[in-house]
């Protein structure tokens, strides 16, 4: 959309604003259809779902880029989880968020079909529906090693000791993962990069396996 006249946002009431259609893949005319830009505007620049005031710094360890948010992601969590049962098999793997705004929080992926915006990793049930999510927020100080392991590790938490199958792609798997996901009674299945630690070496070339 594209704004043809200056919104206050210091007015209570929700005003209307004169704005251009323009054609996207990321536009909802559903949405678009249901509430008015000036109402998006003013609820964007109004709505607070935690303290900003407990808001810890930047300069401070324990800052969190997704602070302002944490309420609503909590909730959707829970509800997750209360609302759906999970079968045996599931999946772990990471997905994308479209957006092209300019917040930090946006991750570049040129080999994904969304090659730019939010990316998050998820756990979903064999029907395709997301059981848990965590939003990546970037690197940490110095480059972190098994991020794929960690993640899956978190992910799993709720499925402990009871007998579920997780399947990965080889950006999660590894030997030390594997091991540990079975002291947990969970079965783990996942293609593998032949050159991780701990492997055999004399594993065949894909193109050589029958």
């Amino acid at each position: 959309m594209k704004l043809k006249s200056v919104v206050s946002l210091r007015n209570p009431t929700p005003v209307s604003v004169s704005c251009e259609e323009k054609e996207s893949s990321s536009n909802s005319k559903t949405f678009s259809k249901t509430v008015r830009i000036g109402q998006f505007i003013w609820i964007l620049g109004n709505i607070h779902l935690n303290d900003n005031n407990r808001m810890p710094k930047k300069s401070e360890k324990n800052f969190d880029q997704l602070h302002k948010v944490h309420p609503l992601l909590d909730h959707l969590s829970e509800m997750l989880f209360k609302v759906f049962k999970p079968g045996q098999k599931q999946a772990i793997d990471e997905s994308m968020i479209k957006f092209k705004g300019g917040l930090s929080l946006k991750q570049y992926m040129p080999k994904k079909p969304i090659k730019r915006g939010y990316k998050v990793w998820m756990r979903c049930d064999s029907s395709g529906f997301a059981c848990e999510f965590q939003i990546y927020t970037g690197k940490t100080e110095g480059v972190e090693r098994n991020l794929g392991e960690r993640v899956t590790r978190n992910l799993s938490q709720k499925l402990l000791g009871k007998n579920h199958v997780l399947l990965f792609d080889n950006y999660f798997t590894s030997y030390d993962l594997l091991k540990h996901l079975e002291t947990l009674n969970i079965t783990a299945c996942g293609t593998v990069n032949m050159f991780r630690r701990n492997l055999p070496k004399n594993l065949l070339e894909d193109k050589k396996m029958k």
